[in-house]
């Protein structure tokens, strides 16, 4: 089954206009949640050395 096919994300993904916004807002809240996870990886590890 594809994403425009389903019944409640397929109104966000069915035109590819929509479909490339979406997909470039989840790469940008990825990226952000890596780097949100590396600090908080280096802040724990600071945290234990101490």
């Amino acid at each position: 089954m594809k994403i425009e096919e389903d019944a409640i994300l397929g109104e966000f993904f069915d035109t590819p206009e929509k479909k490339a916004k979406w997909m470039k807002r989840i790469v940008y809240i990825y990226l952000l949640w890596i780097i949100f996870l590396i600090i908080g990886v280096a802040m724990m590890l600071l945290y234990m050395i101490k």
